[in-house]
């Protein structure tokens, strides 16, 4: 009977992780992404993809925009992705740069509608003078949109 070889591992080298995985890389831009005023202003939502690149102790480099939204949220963009900072990768020795991308989401949070009030004053149908005084009446009509 053969005796099964141990599988070593396939990964030679390992890739600088974020502490806390993908969750807290993402709350991480969540909380120190600051949407920039004149995106707000002309209500720009989309995404800004940047390339970067990590070193062996967890240092982000060489930060660029490969899709971008506009100037001021390209710019929000990179210098989120320069406070990153990755933990140490252990390569036997060698030191190597790690190719990362990372999208940025500028979405705006929706904002709650004010329900608006329309009203229109018609005045009702007077008969002739024949008849004796009368107050005039009016009609009114409402419509509220939410």
């Amino acid at each position: 009977m053969e005796e099964k070889k141990s599988k070593r591992s396939k990964k030679f080298l390992e890739q600088p992780q974020y502490p806390g995985g993908r969750k807290a890389l993402d709350e991480f831009i969540k909380v120190h992404l600051q949407y920039p005023e004149d995106a707000m202003k002309q209500h720009l939502e989309g995404v800004v993809t940047v390339a970067y690149q990590v070193n062996d102790e967890g240092e982000v480099e060489n930060v660029a925009v490969i899709k971008g939204l506009s100037p001021s949220c390209n710019d929000e963009a990179v210098r989120l992705v320069r406070m990153l900072k990755y933990g140490k990768a252990h390569n036997r020795g060698y030191r190597l740069k790690s190719n990362c991308k990372l999208h940025i989401h500028f979405k705006l949070a929706p904002q709650p509608l004010a329900p608006t009030i329309q009203f229109t004053l018609t005045p009702a149908r007077t008969t002739p003078k024949r008849t004796p005084k009368r107050q005039t009446s009016y009609s009114y009509s409402i419509s509220i949109n939410q």
